[in-house]
C-alpha cells in the first residue's frame, strides 16, 4: 500500500473542509429545514479536513512534503 504524500493529504483536508463549509451555506439556503441532517455531516467533514490538514502539516515539517525531486 502506497503512503499518502503531503499533497494528498492537504487537499484531502481542503476538500473536508470545503464540504463543510458548503453543507452549512446549503443549511442557511434551506433555512435551517435540514439542520438535524446536516450539520451532522457537516462536524464530520469539518474534523477530518481538520485531521488531514494537520498530518500534511507534520508531513511538511519533516521535509517530506516536497513535491520536487
Amino acid at each position: 500500500m502506497k503512503h499518502w504524500s503531503f499533497n494528498t493529504f492537504a487537499l484531502s483536508g481542503f476538500a473536508g473542509s470545503s464540504l463543510a463549509v458548503l453543507l452549512l451555506v446549503v443549511n442557511a439556503l434551506t433555512q435551517n429545514r435540514y439542520l438535524a441532517v446536516l450539520l451532522p455531516i457537516a462536524i464530520v467533514a469539518l474534523l477530518v479536513g481538520g485531521f488531514m490538514s494537520v498530518r500534511a502539516h507534520l508531513l511538511w515539517i519533516r521535509g517530506r512534503g516536497n513535491p520536487l525531486p
